[in-house]
């Protein structure tokens, strides 16, 4: 399997925002013509706070104050290292870290009254730093999607790097989700498909924003695969490598990275919390042998798929294994190994650790895949049946089970298309 971008992930302690207003919204008591209007039933003011409640919400506010200093930084240095040594795409996940992060605080600011005042006194709603925060919570990965899919779209419509094939659904697909991308800054829009995705629990920043990452994941694919045969000459004319060791490190950091914002730590989580939250726990004895038993069955489905492949579709078998060849032929020993690990680790912990628990196991698989464009869609079936193998296995173990079994099977993968 290759190596995948995750998307990002959810908060599961969504809390649900107080009657009478909107999360977010930043409607309150009425004012002005609109105070001389009766309410039915108006809310109760907030009852004060014993001191010892209010010294509790202090310091809980204090406690998630610090973990935005400290994100500020992993955010700041990630990004900027990640652009000195030539990795974009590293910049890329530090950047939507740190604005996972913003939407995990945000929402934070609904369940600790400290944290609310904290937030209304550096960020206030209608002075320009405080407008600015909350549109670039709400707006920024929606236009980057929305400029990606433009950009791909005219290079499409002008027929490609040669000027001379027909791209047109390609390129009209990707301007219609350009337009999908836009009308996801619209909260309406954005609460439909978080609502689509995520069937339980209040609808927060943090969940907007995971939903609006996978609607543009799952838009991916179909230009990707028609503008296939451009994209295979410019892997080909590429004189770089596709796996590098450094790109590698970058993507598993950038995976890790993205995986420990989206669910809060040190805003909405410690450590420990953190942990549990994402599966990673010891493995108990038991799960030994669910792990040779899953990597068995791992091995089995994808031979089998292959051999299926190879035998119906034989041309779209010689493109997966041709694309397999350029990403893994000829890879040293340790870079074999580092692959197995980008992909097991980051790729588990991402989506098994942090989505699936929110998005279940067949729209985590299928977004799985979607990740894997480089495939035909015969391949990408495949990997989404991996994936949801790979998802049960982490709902009745844990994300250490699965991120072992996958491992284990990308450097058998690897190893066996020498």
């Amino acid at each position: 399997m290759r190596a995948a971008y995750a998307g990002p992930m959810e908060d599961p302690t969504q809390v649900p925002t107080p009657a009478g207003e909107a999360e977010g919204s930043g409607h309150g008591a009425p004012t002005g013509a609109d105070s001389a209007v009766p309410t039915a039933a108006a809310p109760p003011p907030e009852a004060p706070e014993s001191p010892e409640a209010a010294q509790a919400s202090r310091s809980e506010a204090h406690r998630i104050a610090r973990g935005l200093y400290a994100w500020l930084m992993v955010v700041a240095f990630g990004g900027l290292g990640s652009a000195l040594f030539g990795q974009e795409e590293g910049a890329f996940f530090f950047a939507l870290a740190g604005v996972l992060i913003l939407a995990q605080a945000t929402d934070a600011a609904v369940a600790v009254r400290g944290y609310k005042d904290w937030v209304e006194m550096n960020v206030p709603r209608r002075q320009f730093r405080g407008v600015l925060f909350r549109v670039l919570v709400r707006a920024i990965v929606p236009m980057i999607g929305a400029l990606f899919f433009t950009g791909i779209g005219a290079w499409a419509l002008s027929g490609g790097s040669g000027g001379l094939v027909d791209y047109s659904f390609a390129a009209w697909w990707c301007f219609a989700s350009a337009l999908v991308c836009v009308l996801l800054v619209w909260r309406p829009a954005a609460d439909f498909v978080t609502r689509l995705c995520f069937r339980t629990g209040a609808v927060g920043r943090t969940r907007r924003l995971t939903a609006r990452v996978v609607v543009m994941v799952l838009l991916l694919p179909v230009p990707m695969r028609l503008l296939f045969p451009e994209l295979m000459e410019v892997l080909k004319a590429s004189e770089e490598p596709l796996a590098t060791p450094g790109g590698l490190i970058v993507q598993l950091l950038g995976e890790i990275v993205i995986a420990l914002a989206g669910v809060g730590l040190l805003v909405r989580r410690d450590w420990r919390q953190t942990l549990e939250r994402l599966g990673m726990t010891a493995m108990k004895p038991a799960h030994w042998l669910v792990a040779a038993l899953g990597l068995g069955a791992i091995i089995a489905l994808n031979s089998g798929m292959e051999w299926m492949q190879q035998r119906w579709f034989h041309d779209l078998w010689l493109q997966d294994t041709e694309v397999t060849k350029l990403i893994a032929a000829d890879l040293p020993v340790a870079t074999t190994l580092l692959l197995g690990l980008s992909a097991g680790l980051g790729e588990e912990i991402s989506l098994r650790g942090a989505l699936q628990p929110r998005l279940g196991i067949v729209l985590t698989a299928v977004v799985f895949a979607s990740l894997h464009v480089q495939y035909s869609w015969v391949g990408m079936l495949t990997i989404a049946l991996l994936g949801a193998l790979l998802g049960l296995v982490r709902s009745r173990t844990n994300t250490t089970t699965a991120i072992l079994i996958h491992a284990l099977y990308d450097v058998f993968a690897v190893l066996s298309s020498h």
